[in-house]
């Protein structure tokens, strides 16, 4: 959570906006899945924010932003930046610190068909070594859950890993646990493809509507890697306002998408938030997408 006494007015305001607007969204109904209303939802929601053949010209996605992220006591600050080639090929590089001058992390995660590669370099504590990720979470993170309170199960990944503590560390089948790193790391790629381009091979269902005073939301579950995530859409522009998914432990990831902007024709969001249980622990502020760019040939690789 960011410490309050560390946030600035702006974050605080935009904090307190998103929360009245999203977070109190309740449940109206709970229906039967509906997967024929799900994909016309998702339909118009994808003509709503540029339209299909813009959508599907899409092959590369740059983003580029400000990142400030809750770490235990303290606020973390830098720059953050994804390279994404769908579908299984993804690079974030974060480079954060402590203020001005402070100790920090700089941080590369990797994604590239089955290789998963994760790096931190720096100084600071060993907390900084692992944020929040993009719609993703630790290992074995999950969604799930009934329509109401977003309960669910964890995700097959994160059960093998316990799995192989409870028998020891020198036990662990190094082949398994790959597998858990590479469905988690999926997981988050296919959050960050419905979150900006609302892409999805995945099974989508309408499960019902969401409504808070400032208006209603159409409510599709997305079952990705078999795992639920739930896409909020405002009922009157279609636009994706919210993903939400299970962490374990009684966690509820919420991931808030506003500050829409039209690039190339597509209408992307600028402000990404992400927290648990009504928590803010991230706010990304993205200053430029760049769609279609040439990647060089080692993006995907140490």
């Amino acid at each position: 959570m960011f410490p309050s006494r560390r946030v600035s007015v702006l974050v605080v305001c935009v904090v307190v906006a998103l929360a009245g607007h999203l977070s109190r969204l309740t449940a109206q109904s709970t229906q039967s899945e509906d997967p024929a209303k799900g994909a016309a939802l998702l339909a118009e929601a994808r003509k709503a924010v540029g339209g299909e053949d813009k959508l599907t010209a899409v092959k590369r996605l740059q983003i580029k932003g400000d990142m400030k992220r809750g770490q235990g006591n303290v606020t973390l600050e830098g720059d953050s930046e994804i390279f994404l080639e769908p579908p299984d090929k993804f690079r974030r590089n974060e480079s954060l610190s402590i203020g001005l001058g402070g100790p920090g992390i700089e941080r590369v995660e990797i994604l590239n068909g089955n290789d998963v590669i994760d790096e931190n370099t720096g100084s600071g504590r060993g907390g900084f070594a692992r944020g929040g990720d993009f719609g993703g979470g630790r290992g074995g993170d999950s969604g799930g859950g009934d329509f109401g309170g977003f309960r669910g199960r964890r995700e097959g990944g994160g059960a093998a890993g316990a799995g192989d503590g409870q028998r020891g560390r020198g036990q662990i089948d190094p082949e398994r646990l790959k597998e858990a790193q590479r469905r988690t790391r999926q997981t988050e790629v296919a959050r960050l493809l419905v979150a900006t381009l609302l892409t999805t091979s995945a099974p989508v269902a309408w499960i019902g509507t969401a409504q808070s005073p400032e208006g209603t939301a159409d409510v599709l579950e997305i079952k990705i890697e078999g795992a639920p995530t739930r896409l909020f859409l405002d009922s009157s522009t279609h636009l994706p306002l919210m993903l939400t998914w299970n962490a374990g432990r009684n966690r509820t990831q919420e991931l808030h998408l506003s500050d829409y902007k039209a690039v190339g024709g597509i209408k992307l969001p600028h402000l990404v938030t992400r927290g648990a249980n009504g928590e803010t622990t991230e706010e990304w502020t993205i200053k430029s997408y760049k769609i279609n760019p040439n990647f060089k040939a080692n993006t995907f690789t140490k």
